[in-house]
């Protein structure tokens, strides 16, 4: 017996819409099989909020045995916070097993802590992204690039989050210089001790909307996310008074409702955040540099010392500022690291590249020690 589930018998406050509706239609559930809403993780552990005879109930899930083997070199395809589940309930409806993951709107990954190139779910089905940065002294450029250009890679909408505002010393100069650096791009101002602050963020906040909090550890990430839910619901730890970092505080994932019937999603600080495979992100983040390096005499232009480069003369007029250069080299960097590692041909390609510019190097230092240059 296949079951069908509409719309309205799923709660759209957890989030569900008619995209989700037709996978549903295409895949109808059997009479065993429930459909839910994963809400909180610690390690494989998941919280699922479930939907039964029109009725909500929540239990304690894992995964099936099979859905282990068929993906155990699939790291991604393995669940998240914000993943819609099909799973299979057991002991009174207070455990679940979890058969499938539906397929995701949005989703922000990165690499999983010490494991060379494995991936890591950080959250799913996202609308929006709250991308926390400290206004204090631990204001960091770059490493908001780094969390901007996985923001646009997800395929939710980012909006930067100055915390920490009454520290700021300059916080009119932060929000010009942060404006400046990610044009387009929404930035609010918030302080704990100032609950107006937080007015023009709810604006974002809409009924059946999914948010996720993203940023380094010490932001303020938990502090924020209570103010939000109007209760202190997110374990927090004050800051350190030596430097004004906040102390890394959240272990696991979780999916909360808010007052305004949006969810908000809490996640672990990130200390070692990979790009991965973020290229798209990563282009669109620098699209500027991008456009610049077409304008360089030589296709394969480096950007270091050859005769028409674009991107030095953008440098050297100031057009182009020196930080967020570095940032660019730096991402590209990785990105290119990561690419070698998963993709033969762009291996065979980055050697052959470096062979010919030993070659050149070679012919150059003989030239020299002969007095041809």
């Amino acid at each position: 017996m296949e079951l069908s589930v509409t719309i309205s018998s799923i709660f759209p406050l957890w989030g569900w819409n008619a995209l989700l509706q037709a996978q549903i239609e295409l895949r109808p559930l059997k009479s065993h099989e429930v459909v839910g809403r994963i809400i909180n993780q610690e390690r494989e552990m998941y919280r699922v909020v479930f939907f039964k005879n029109d009725h909500e109930g929540k239990a304690l899930a894992q995964l099936s045995g099979k859905f282990r083997y068929e993906h155990s070199d699939l790291n991604l395809e393995y669940p998240g916070v914000g993943d819609w589940v099909i799973c299979e309930l057991h002991s009174n409806d207070e455990h679940a097993v979890i058969h499938e993951v539906l397929s995701r709107q949005s989703c922000f990954y990165r690499k999983e802590p010490g494991s060379g190139a494995r991936a890591q779910i950080v959250a799913a089905n996202v609308d929006v992204i709250f991308v926390a940065v400290s206004a204090n002294q631990d204001f960091n450029l770059k490493r908001l690039d780094r969390y901007m250009s996985l923001a646009w890679e997800s395929n939710a909408s980012p909006v930067i989050v100055l915390t920490k505002a009454d520290l700021a010393e300059d916080l009119k100069g932060l929000i010009a210089e942060v404006e400046d650096r990610h044009p387009a791009v929404p930035v609010h101002a918030v302080s704990a001790l100032d609950p107006e602050s937080l007015e023009p963020l709810k604006t974002h906040l809409l009924p059946g909307k999914t948010v996720v909090l993203l940023g380094s550890s010490g932001v303020g990430k938990s502090t924020l996310g209570n103010l939000l839910l109007e209760k202190e619901q997110i374990k927090t730890q004050g800051i350190r008074e030596d430097d004004d970092k906040g102390k890394h505080t959240t272990t696991s994932r979780s999916l909360y409702q808010l007052p305004s019937g949006a969810l908000l999603m809490d996640t672990p600080g990130m200390r070692e955040l990979g790009l991965l495979d973020h290229r798209e992100g990563f282009e669109n983040l620098f699209d500027d540099i991008l456009e610049l390096a077409t304008h360089c005499r030589f296709k394969d232009c480096q950007h270091q010392t050859e005769p028409g480069c674009a991107v030095q003369a953008a440098l050297a007029s100031e057009e182009l500022e020196v930080g967020r250069w570095e940032s660019f080299q730096n991402l590209e960097r990785e990105l290119r690291y990561f690419e070698r590692k998963t993709n033969p041909e762009i291996a065979r390609e980055e050697r052959q590249k470096w062979k010919k510019i030993t070659k050149s190097l070679r012919v150059r230092v003989k030239q020299k020690s002969r007095g041809e240059i």
